[in-house]
């Protein structure tokens, strides 16, 4: 071997450890610390290394040597890809069911109102007070009646025993008047019998009607009883049984007293009668009547029992 490839031969002998020696000393990285790979790994970028083999470089026994040997460095191709992280995609949650309309109670419609009718006025004064007149009055037996009159208006019945029967007379004595200037009178002396008056007024079926009369019956032995009829069916006959008969409340004598019944009407007319009745013919005993008043108290309500008389 010549001088001068052993002089290059040392030469590259001598520079490679050098080389190796200089790369020895470049001063190496810090190592990562445990939470930092951990990090790195979440968040990181993998890299990936494509590595290439270099030629290693082959000596020429016969090449001229040079001063400075030629190296060729390992190429290394580094490839970064980046992994974007998944992205955490909420499901957005579904709508609840729509729930069914509720459906609004449809109100129930108030009931049509009922026709009411009116109540009728009180009903007093003029042939109710014995106050529009008297007219001649004719004893239906035929018995002898001096004078006899019969407010206008009203009927009058009487019934007869073996002496005679009663009669009907205008009484103009102030003691003998509860209001206004007359009342009727109704004669028993000395006859044992009964005998009264009537009379109908308007009435709207259905309504109650309150009823108030005034007597003022004579001292007698025998008193006379007095009650107060009343037909709803507004009949003419004291003797029918549609007549509901009730005592009289007070049976004060030698005074005025009072009596009210209340009564539901059946019919467009109600009839009222006050009848006197004398058990024996004693004397005394005549019964004078003033001062009727019928109030309308509207629909319903319960009747008052009934007594006959």
């Amino acid at each position: 071997m010549s001088k001068i490839n052993l002089l290059h031969w040392a030469s590259l002998v001598l520079f490679v450890p050098i080389l190796a020696c200089t790369t020895a000393r470049q001063t190496p990285e810090p190592r990562p610390t445990l939470q930092q790979l951990a990090f790195d790994i979440q968040t990181a970028t993998p890299t990936v290394s494509l590595l290439f083999d270099a030629p290693t470089p082959t000596l020429d026994p016969n090449a001229t040597p040079t001063s400075t040997p030629t190296l060729t460095p390992t190429l290394v191709l580094t490839a970064t890809v980046t992994v974007t992280p998944t992205e955490t995609i909420q499901e957005e949650a579904a709508p609840p069911p729509a729930s069914e309309p509720v459906q609004e109670a449809i109100p129930t419609p108030p009931p049509e109102p009922t026709a009411t009718v009116p109540l009728a006025p009180p009903v007093f004064g003029g042939e109710w007070d014995f106050e529009a007149g008297f007219s001649e009055w004719a004893n239906p037996h035929a018995d002898r009646c001096d004078g006899a009159k019969l407010a206008i208006g009203w009927n009058a019945f009487t019934t007869r025993d073996q002496f005679g029967s009663s009669c009907m007379n205008q009484n103009t004595w102030a003691d003998n008047v509860y209001s206004g200037q007359n009342s009727q009178e109704i004669t028993f002396a000395f006859i044992g019998n009964e005998a009264g008056i009537f009379k109908s007024t308007a009435t709207i079926p259905g309504h109650q009607y309150k009823i108030e009369v005034f007597v003022r019956r004579e001292f007698s032995p025998a008193k006379v009883e007095v009650s107060l009829g009343l037909d709803p069916t507004g009949g003419g006959d004291y003797l029918a049984e549609s007549v509901q008969w009730f005592p009289w409340d007070d049976d004060t004598e030698d005074d005025w007293s009072r009596t009210e019944e209340i009564i539901t009407a059946t019919g467009e007319s109600l009839t009222i009668f006050i009848k006197g009745f004398h058990p024996r013919p004693e004397g005394g005993g005549a019964l004078r009547i003033d001062n009727i008043t019928i109030t309308d108290l509207g629909p319903g309500g319960p009747d008052s029992g009934s007594d006959e008389g």
